[in-house]
Protein backbone atom coordinates (compact mmCIF):
# COMPACT_ATOMS: atom_id res chain seq x y z
CA UNK A 1 0.00 0.00 0.00
CA UNK A 2 1.37 3.45 -0.92
CA UNK A 3 2.39 5.84 1.85
CA UNK A 4 -0.55 8.17 1.18
CA UNK A 5 -2.98 5.23 1.20
CA UNK A 6 -1.55 3.88 4.47
CA UNK A 7 -1.89 7.31 6.04
CA UNK A 8 -5.50 7.72 4.85
CA UNK A 9 -6.40 4.20 5.98
CA UNK A 10 -4.94 4.82 9.42
CA UNK A 11 -6.78 8.12 9.87
CA UNK A 12 -10.05 6.59 8.67
CA UNK A 13 -9.85 3.54 10.94
CA UNK A 14 -8.85 5.47 14.05
CA UNK A 15 -11.34 8.27 13.42
CA UNK A 16 -14.15 5.75 13.10
CA UNK A 17 -13.03 3.98 16.29
CA UNK A 18 -13.06 7.24 18.22
CA UNK A 19 -16.50 8.26 16.95
CA UNK A 20 -17.96 4.82 17.69
CA UNK A 21 -16.58 4.85 21.22
CA UNK A 22 -14.35 1.86 20.61
CA UNK A 23 -11.57 4.27 21.56
CA UNK A 24 -13.09 6.05 24.54
CA UNK A 25 -12.34 9.57 25.77
CA UNK A 26 -9.07 9.76 27.74
CA UNK A 27 -7.90 6.42 26.35
CA UNK A 28 -4.18 6.55 25.62
CA UNK A 29 -2.45 5.34 22.46
CA UNK A 30 1.24 5.22 21.62
CA UNK A 31 3.02 5.81 18.34
CA UNK A 32 4.93 2.56 18.79
CA UNK A 33 1.70 0.61 19.25
CA UNK A 34 0.10 2.21 16.21
CA UNK A 35 3.19 1.57 14.07
CA UNK A 36 3.00 -2.10 14.98
CA UNK A 37 -0.77 -2.44 14.49
CA UNK A 38 -0.88 -0.74 11.09
CA UNK A 39 2.57 -1.76 9.88
CA UNK A 40 3.60 1.81 9.11
CA UNK A 41 6.67 3.94 9.66
CA UNK A 42 7.01 6.45 12.48
CA UNK A 43 6.63 9.24 9.90
CA UNK A 44 3.30 7.91 8.61
CA UNK A 45 2.02 7.35 12.15
CA UNK A 46 2.93 10.90 13.14
CA UNK A 47 1.22 12.36 10.07
CA UNK A 48 -1.94 10.42 10.84
CA UNK A 49 -1.91 11.61 14.43
CA UNK A 50 -1.47 15.22 13.30
CA UNK A 51 -4.56 14.82 11.13
CA UNK A 52 -6.61 13.55 14.08
CA UNK A 53 -5.20 16.34 16.26
CA UNK A 54 -6.32 18.91 13.68
CA UNK A 55 -9.85 17.49 14.03
CA UNK A 56 -9.69 17.88 17.81
CA UNK A 57 -10.00 14.12 18.28
CA UNK A 58 -6.74 13.49 20.11
CA UNK A 59 -4.15 15.43 22.06
CA UNK A 60 -0.48 14.59 22.48
CA UNK A 61 1.06 14.81 25.93
CA UNK A 62 4.75 14.31 26.62
CA UNK A 63 5.52 11.17 28.63
CA UNK A 64 1.85 10.14 28.45
CA UNK A 65 1.05 9.51 24.80
CA UNK A 66 -1.83 10.24 22.47
CA UNK A 67 -5.02 10.87 24.41
CA UNK A 68 -8.49 10.50 22.89
CA UNK A 69 -10.48 13.73 23.27
CA UNK A 70 -14.15 13.97 24.31
CA UNK A 71 -16.71 14.63 21.57
CA UNK A 72 -17.12 18.23 22.75
CA UNK A 73 -13.60 18.95 21.46
CA UNK A 74 -14.08 17.53 17.96
CA UNK A 75 -14.43 19.62 14.82
CA UNK A 76 -17.93 18.27 14.26
CA UNK A 77 -18.47 20.20 11.02
CA UNK A 78 -15.48 18.65 9.30
CA UNK A 79 -16.68 16.37 6.48
CA UNK A 80 -14.63 13.43 7.77
CA UNK A 81 -16.12 13.67 11.25
CA UNK A 82 -19.61 13.97 9.78
CA UNK A 83 -19.01 10.88 7.64
CA UNK A 84 -17.74 8.85 10.59
CA UNK A 85 -20.77 9.87 12.63
CA UNK A 86 -23.15 8.93 9.82
CA UNK A 87 -21.57 5.49 9.59
CA UNK A 88 -21.85 4.84 13.32
CA UNK A 89 -24.61 3.91 15.72
CA UNK A 90 -25.38 7.58 16.33
CA UNK A 91 -26.38 8.08 12.71
CA UNK A 92 -29.98 9.13 13.39
CA UNK A 93 -29.02 11.68 16.03
CA UNK A 94 -26.30 13.04 13.74
CA UNK A 95 -28.73 13.44 10.84
CA UNK A 96 -31.23 15.29 13.02
CA UNK A 97 -28.55 17.57 14.45
CA UNK A 98 -27.29 18.40 10.97
CA UNK A 99 -30.80 19.03 9.68
CA UNK A 100 -31.38 21.42 12.59
CA UNK A 101 -28.20 23.24 11.57
CA UNK A 102 -29.33 23.45 7.96
CA UNK A 103 -32.74 24.79 9.00
CA UNK A 104 -30.97 27.42 11.09
CA UNK A 105 -28.73 28.70 8.29
CA UNK A 106 -29.92 27.75 4.79
CA UNK A 107 -33.14 29.81 4.78
CA UNK A 108 -31.04 32.85 5.66
CA UNK A 109 -28.58 31.98 2.90
CA UNK A 110 -31.48 31.67 0.45
CA UNK A 111 -32.87 35.05 1.51
CA UNK A 112 -29.47 36.64 1.01
CA UNK A 113 -29.13 34.89 -2.34
CA UNK A 114 -32.32 36.61 -3.49
CA UNK A 115 -30.63 39.91 -2.67
CA UNK A 116 -27.08 39.26 -3.87
CA UNK A 117 -27.03 36.48 -6.47
CA UNK A 118 -25.51 37.26 -9.84
CA UNK A 119 -27.53 36.86 -13.01
CA UNK A 120 -25.54 33.72 -13.78
CA UNK A 121 -26.31 32.22 -10.37
CA UNK A 122 -30.02 32.98 -10.70
CA UNK A 123 -30.10 31.31 -14.11
CA UNK A 124 -28.15 28.33 -12.80
CA UNK A 125 -30.58 27.78 -9.93
CA UNK A 126 -33.52 27.72 -12.33
CA UNK A 127 -31.71 25.23 -14.55
CA UNK A 128 -30.82 23.03 -11.59
CA UNK A 129 -34.39 22.79 -10.27
CA UNK A 130 -35.61 21.98 -13.77
CA UNK A 131 -33.14 19.10 -13.90
CA UNK A 132 -34.00 17.99 -10.35
CA UNK A 133 -37.68 17.87 -11.20
CA UNK A 134 -37.08 15.87 -14.37
CA UNK A 135 -34.84 13.35 -12.59
CA UNK A 136 -37.24 13.04 -9.65
CA UNK A 137 -40.29 12.66 -11.89
CA UNK A 138 -38.47 9.84 -13.68
CA UNK A 139 -38.17 7.96 -10.38
CA UNK A 140 -34.43 8.46 -10.11
CA UNK A 141 -34.32 10.53 -6.93
CA UNK A 142 -31.96 7.95 -5.45
CA UNK A 143 -29.48 8.20 -8.33
CA UNK A 144 -26.00 9.70 -8.35
CA UNK A 145 -27.21 12.17 -10.96
CA UNK A 146 -29.94 13.49 -8.66
CA UNK A 147 -27.41 13.76 -5.83
CA UNK A 148 -24.96 15.76 -7.95
CA UNK A 149 -27.63 18.22 -9.04
CA UNK A 150 -29.05 18.57 -5.52
CA UNK A 151 -25.60 19.24 -4.07
CA UNK A 152 -24.93 21.86 -6.74
CA UNK A 153 -28.28 23.52 -5.99
CA UNK A 154 -27.65 23.89 -2.26
CA UNK A 155 -24.00 24.88 -2.73
CA UNK A 156 -25.02 27.53 -5.27
CA UNK A 157 -27.44 29.03 -2.73
CA UNK A 158 -24.67 29.25 -0.13
CA UNK A 159 -22.29 30.83 -2.62
CA UNK A 160 -24.92 33.25 -3.89
CA UNK A 161 -25.56 34.49 -0.35
CA UNK A 162 -22.34 36.49 -0.51
CA UNK A 163 -21.68 35.66 3.15
CA UNK A 164 -18.31 33.95 3.73
CA UNK A 165 -19.46 32.51 7.08
CA UNK A 166 -22.35 30.72 5.40
CA UNK A 167 -20.13 29.63 2.53
CA UNK A 168 -17.80 28.00 5.07
CA UNK A 169 -20.59 25.47 5.72
CA UNK A 170 -20.43 24.20 2.12
CA UNK A 171 -18.34 21.08 2.95
CA UNK A 172 -20.66 20.13 5.82
CA UNK A 173 -23.84 20.59 3.78
CA UNK A 174 -22.32 18.62 0.91
CA UNK A 175 -21.33 15.75 3.20
CA UNK A 176 -24.83 15.58 4.70
CA UNK A 177 -26.43 15.29 1.26
CA UNK A 178 -23.91 12.67 0.16
CA UNK A 179 -24.34 10.76 3.42
CA UNK A 180 -28.13 10.64 3.16
CA UNK A 181 -27.88 9.31 -0.37
CA UNK A 182 -25.23 6.70 0.37
CA UNK A 183 -27.22 5.47 3.37
CA UNK A 184 -30.21 4.86 1.12
CA UNK A 185 -32.30 7.59 2.75
CA UNK A 186 -33.11 9.43 -0.48
CA UNK A 187 -36.29 8.04 -2.11
CA UNK A 188 -36.50 7.16 -5.78
CA UNK A 189 -39.59 9.36 -5.96
CA UNK A 190 -38.81 12.55 -4.00
CA UNK A 191 -41.51 14.22 -1.92
CA UNK A 192 -43.45 16.30 -4.50
CA UNK A 193 -43.87 19.15 -2.03
CA UNK A 194 -40.13 19.20 -1.29
CA UNK A 195 -39.39 19.34 -5.01
CA UNK A 196 -41.93 22.13 -5.42
CA UNK A 197 -40.17 24.05 -2.64
CA UNK A 198 -36.87 23.72 -4.51
CA UNK A 199 -38.56 25.25 -7.53
CA UNK A 200 -40.20 28.00 -5.45
CA UNK A 201 -36.90 28.88 -3.80
CA UNK A 202 -35.11 29.10 -7.15
CA UNK A 203 -37.83 31.25 -8.68
CA UNK A 204 -37.93 33.55 -5.66
CA UNK A 205 -34.15 34.01 -5.80
CA UNK A 206 -34.39 34.66 -9.54
CA UNK A 207 -37.06 37.31 -8.96
CA UNK A 208 -35.26 38.87 -5.99
CA UNK A 209 -38.10 37.98 -3.59
CA UNK A 210 -36.14 37.55 -0.37
CA UNK A 211 -39.00 36.66 1.98
CA UNK A 212 -40.51 34.12 -0.42
CA UNK A 213 -37.09 32.55 -0.97
CA UNK A 214 -36.50 32.19 2.76
CA UNK A 215 -39.94 30.69 3.37
CA UNK A 216 -39.57 28.17 0.54
CA UNK A 217 -36.18 27.06 1.85
CA UNK A 218 -37.46 26.70 5.41
CA UNK A 219 -40.46 24.63 4.30
CA UNK A 220 -38.26 22.44 2.12
CA UNK A 221 -35.80 21.68 4.90
CA UNK A 222 -38.53 21.12 7.49
CA UNK A 223 -40.07 18.50 5.20
CA UNK A 224 -36.73 16.72 4.89
CA UNK A 225 -36.20 16.85 8.65
CA UNK A 226 -39.62 15.30 9.24
CA UNK A 227 -38.65 12.45 6.91
CA UNK A 228 -35.39 11.92 8.80
CA UNK A 229 -37.00 12.14 12.24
Amino acid sequence: MAKASMYEHMVDVLGARIVSGELAPLEVMSLAGLEQEFGVSRTVAREAMRALQSLGMITARRRVGLIVSPAADWNVLDPQVIRWNLLGEGRDAQLLALMDLRIAVEPTATRLAAQHATAAQRALLLDLVSRLSAIGDAGRGDSDEYLRVDVEFHVTLLRASGNPMLLALEPAVTEVLIGRSHLGLTPAHPNPLALACHVSAARAVSEGSAQAAEEASRTMLSLVRDEVG
